[in-house]
């Protein structure tokens, strides 16, 4: 498989991606933390999916942002992205 170094623009739209999931992370984990202080504990379980979907996506864009190079398909344990992921750029 032929791969190369991500580029500019590739590596500037990950940051992007991870910018804004950080703060729908963060602004979920704030509902969550009132939601639980305001019923003693207790949330609804769709707070805490919500959370849940947060968190995966954060990591999701932490990893993908750390990998150096782009290919045709993904390969996380060699550390390259799929080339679909910046068609939109």
């Amino acid at each position: 498989m032929k791969t190369r170094a991500k580029n500019k623009k590739e590596i500037e739209y990950d940051q992007q991606k991870l910018d804004i999931s950080t703060k729908e992370l963060a602004d979920i984990a704030n509902d969550f933390a009132s939601e639980f202080a305001e019923f003693d504990g207790d949330v609804f379980y769709s707070t805490y999916q919500k959370l849940q979907n947060a968190a995966w996506t954060y990591d999701q864009e932490k990893e993908s942002s750390k990998m150096t190079k782009v290919g045709e398909v993904w390969e996380w344990q060699e550390g390259i992205c799929g080339e679909y992921r910046y068609r939109d750029i």
